[in-house]
């Protein structure tokens, strides 16, 4: 009993016992394995990815629910219930919702897809998909908590993780990865850093709980709805009312961090990131276009704003807003550009451009972008990253309109599956909580069709943005 008690404590995140315990639960579950026929190729839990399962000599509770099968690896642990009972967990235990697709999966969400497919160097290759290409069926939602146990010599934490999927539908995981398993040895700049990571958490959560369901039909047709697993409609009031809360909050942090000496830069990149998901749920949502039209003002002003604070942050006048050399900076900055240009706000798009000097002439794919409205922008035959940007560049490059359509066709064919490391990837998938979604659009290539006057009928994909 003392074992199953201590084996409860920690599989929910309220207490993970001596380093003795510990090995004594481990032993003791090594003699409780047993194959599940379920697990098998085909069976109704062949999508959960591990074969060390348990079968505990009692039931354990937890919310009302009861399982004696345990499942897991070296690392991690985790109780398994019939039926979805994630949220409920999470109401249970205080767990939040990863909207930003951080915390480790069971086996990973990209698992949930069949549409992409890893390749031997770690790349990704796009399987066959004619358009118009619906949004992916799975679905994926995990609720948190993260328990920081760092104590001056060494950085680790444990996380308790509710997890429901479509990899194995009609079953939630509760558990927690094992005390020590990534321990690092303490250093004060990643001490501070995992401090940032846990006061935004904290703010996600806070946010999250002053933003109850609708009680009403949202009024607008959504340009983009993510399909949940649920059959019920996407909370779009909902959400928005969540983005809001959390841009104001970012700002605020700001805001203190510049009074009493902390990371302002942090918290001014952290609402420069979640100004541009207001303005795309906003767009997403269906609402009228001089509102959707103000938020990518706000958005553009929070980049500048970010830029300032960098550049007093390392006392570097030149520092731009994004880096090209990372993808998620890149892919964002070709975002927010083609926004502008798709909405006519070449004001914006200028302002933008002022903010990336630093890669002047170094870009061929922004270069392009930005000549459709400045024809003195240097032309340049190389970009960062060639997927999936080289097909907007040969789309650019080409004078056929036929060869156009045909480029642009597969860029947007390869947009999502390309951006498959993106914090954002799947955002479609993790809808079920607050901040999962927020539309995913390849506005770039919005602008491109726009600028060459394509025939918008033959690009009919979920990720390309309908005419303002």
């Amino acid at each position: 009993m003392m074992l199953l008690n201590t084996l409860l404590d920690e599989l929910t995140g309220r207490g993970s016992g001596t380093e003795a315990e510990r090995y004594e639960r481990y032993k003791w579950l090594e003699q409780l394995r047993f194959t599940n026929p379920q697990a098998a190729e085909g069976g109704s839990m062949a999508g959960i990815p591990y074969y060390q399962w348990c079968r505990l000599p009692q039931a354990l509770s937890v919310a009302g629910q009861h399982t004696d099968l345990l499942v897991g690896t070296t690392s991690s642990h985790y109780l398994v219930f019939e039926g979805r009972h994630a949220a409920a967990f999470a109401a249970e235990l205080g767990l939040q919702y990863d909207a930003n697709n951080r915390i480790d999966r069971p086996g990973g969400l990209d698992e949930l897809l069949e549409a992409y497919e890893e390749q031997p160097d770690g790349s990704w290759a796009t399987l066959p998909n004619e358009p118009p290409a619906p949004p992916q069926a799975g679905w994926d939602d995990v609720y948190f908590r993260v328990r920081d146990l760092s104590d001056g010599r060494t950085i680790q934490s444990v996380t308790t993780i509710a997890y429901e999927s479509s990899r194995f539908p009609g079953y939630t995981l509760l558990g927690t990865t094992m005390v020590g398993v990534g321990a690092i040895v303490h250093d004060d700049e990643t001490a501070e850093y995992l401090q940032q990571i846990f006061a935004d958490w904290a703010i996600q959560r806070d946010c999250a709980a002053t933003c109850p369901t609708s009680s009403t039909p949202w009024p607008c047709t959504p340009r983009q709805a993510p399909p949940l697993p649920s059959g019920t409609p996407f909370d779009f009031g909902r959400n928005l009312a969540y983005l809001d809360a959390l841009l104001a909050a970012y700002v605020r942090a700001q805001a203190r961090a510049q009074d009493d000496g902390g990371d302002s830069a942090y918290w001014a990149c952290a609402a420069a990131s979640v100004a541009y998901q207001v303005f795309s749920l906003r767009y997403t949502a269906g609402l009228p276009l001089p509102e959707v039209d103000s938020a990518l003002e706000a958005a553009v002003a929070a980049c500048e704003t970010a830029r300032a604070e960098l550049a007093a942050a390392y006392d570097d006048d030149a520092l731009p807003a994004f880096d090209f050399e990372q993808l998620t900076d890149y892919a964002r900055t070709l975002q927010l550009l083609g926004a502008t240009l798709l909405f006519g706000r070449h004001d914006l798009t200028a302002r933008i451009a002022a903010l990336q000097t630093a890669f002047d002439g170094e870009d061929g794919v922004y270069e392009a972008l930005l000549a459709t409205i400045d024809p003195q922008r240097p032309a340049v035959d190389e970009w960062y990253f060639a997927e999936p940007y080289s097909a907007l560049y040969d789309c650019l490059d080409e004078n056929d309109p036929a060869q156009q359509l045909e480029h642009l066709r597969q860029y947007l064919a390869s947009w999502h599956g390309a951006l498959v490391r993106e914090d954002w990837f799947n955002g479609h998938l993790r809808a079920h909580g607050l901040g999962g979604y927020y539309g995913l659009w390849a506005f770039e290539a919005a602008a491109v069709a726009k600028h060459l006057s394509l025939d918008r009928s033959a690009l009919a994909h979920w990720v390309m943005p309908p005419s303002p």
